[in-house]
């Protein structure tokens, strides 16, 4: 299958660290999916007319019942979401460019505990970051991972 053939998605994922350096993943519980059996961050695909960042703050709702403000009602979102990299990966299937969001839980906690909760029946785990190196993700979240791992993110 050639490039021009192949369908497009556009994706946003977050990166999510609690107070003790661990971040927040997923693991891909879908059969048939071509990432089955792997690990990702959380966050899925982005909507018709729908934003990068608007995705994210839906998907993170969605996925792990995290609650963030909408880039539309809140000047506080900036702060909160920080854009890392996008990254045009290319699978067996299709081409993917995966938006990778930093999020900074801080200002919240301060006024609520968040207890991110797995809402799609998927396993959801804490790692160190100095763990994920050893851990099966998508190609595409090497880089990441590498910044992570560098506390460059």
């Amino acid at each position: 299958m050639d490039n021009e053939t192949k369908k497009r998605v556009n994706v946003s994922v977050g990166i999510i660290e609690n107070d003790k350096n661990e971040i927040l993943i997923c693991k891909r519980n879908k059969k048939g999916d071509h990432i089955y059996g792997l690990l990702e961050f959380p966050g899925g695909k982005i909507e018709k007319d729908e934003t990068p960042i608007d995705c994210l703050i839906r998907e993170l709702y969605e996925e792990v019942d995290i609650i963030l403000p909408s880039t539309s009602t809140s000047s506080n979102t900036p702060s909160i979401i920080k854009l890392i990299e996008v990254v045009e990966f290319e699978f067996k299937e299709i081409i993917c460019n995966i938006h990778f969001f930093k999020v900074n839980l801080q200002p919240q906690q301060q006024q609520q505990q968040i207890t991110p909760k797995a809402k799609e029946n998927q396993p959801m785990f804490w790692i160190k970051k100095t763990e994920l190196n050893y851990l099966q993700f998508p190609d595409p979240n090497k880089n990441v991972i590498e910044l992570l791992n560098k506390n460059k993110i």
